[in-house]
């Protein structure tokens, strides 16, 4: 993270602390906030970190079995917080994934959270993915979808930015590097059309 970590913790922060009160003022929801994260070290733990701190109910979507991906983090000194995180979320789901075939894993989690959310919130660096499965992966299968991504440049200091494919993109489909040269910052006005378009019942990102 180019721009630290105080600075994308205080975006995501920012950007769920809108999302939160965009959704009251549209209409009252009969759930709460929800936020989807797979507890991967870096942006994930921060994304779910923030979300909790705003109130959001957390649901860890998992790439393995628990201990299997305790295996892969880079930082073992890290461990305790990610248990912390699982032991604060509403639900917990593990994705049948094997550390032999771990980009698969990654693949999968990252495409059932697409599958799950009305807004994907991506930190990103603006980058190709380094494999399968990788951010910038996750945000084209995002827009494909037709989802709205909200993104927070991990590499340059600037407000959170919005994805998004153009609704007449010909038989080609537009890439994710091309729309976030085209990307332009986030306004009220549009953080209320996201939460009033997201499910009745609760939001997800």
């Amino acid at each position: 993270m180019h721009v630290g970590v105080a600075r994308v913790e205080m975006r995501l922060t920012q950007v769920l602390g809108v999302l939160k009160r965009a959704s009251r003022k549209v209409g009252p929801r009969t759930g709460r906030m929800v936020a989807i994260s797979a507890l991967a070290e870096g942006a994930d733990r921060l994304f779910a970190q923030a979300a909790l701190a705003v109130g959001a109910d957390l649901v860890a979507l998992l790439p393995f079995a628990s201990a299997d991906y305790e295996t892969t983090f880079s930082e073992q000194s890290e461990t305790p917080k990610y248990r912390k995180l699982l032991e604060r979320a509403t639900k917990i789901t593990e994705l049948p994934g094997t550390l032999a075939e771990t980009k698969l894993a990654y693949e999968a989690v990252g495409q059932l959270t697409v599958g799950n959310c009305d807004v994907l919130l991506a930190v990103w660096d603006g980058r190709p993915a380094a494999g399968r499965g990788g951010t910038s992966e996750v945000i084209q299968f995002a827009l494909d979808g037709g989802k709205p991504v909200i993104w927070i440049d991990a590499a340059s200091d600037r407000p959170p930015l919005l994805l998004r494919s153009p609704t007449a993109s010909g038989p080609r489909r537009v890439g994710v590097q091309t729309l976030a040269r085209r990307a332009r910052p986030i306004t009220r006005r549009r953080f209320e059309q996201l939460a009033a378009s997201s499910k009745a019942s609760r939001n997800v990102l």
